[in-house]
């Protein structure tokens, strides 16, 4: 009885850890946010355009 439950223990926390694992490499490799050409001017102007 105690092998079975501590087998079910073992495998729950693998479970997490696995989960866990392919949430953060998910979070890693997405594409992330594009941004348009109106955004890039506005953050960072051309030098021709600086005072």
């Amino acid at each position: 009885m105690r092998y079975s439950i501590m087998l079910q223990l073992v495998a729950a926390i693998t479970l997490i850890f696995l989960g866990t694992a392919a949430l953060f490499a998910w979070l890693q490799y997405r594409p992330g946010p594009r941004e348009t050409n109106i955004e890039r001017e506005i953050l960072y102007p051309p030098v021709s355009q600086l005072p």
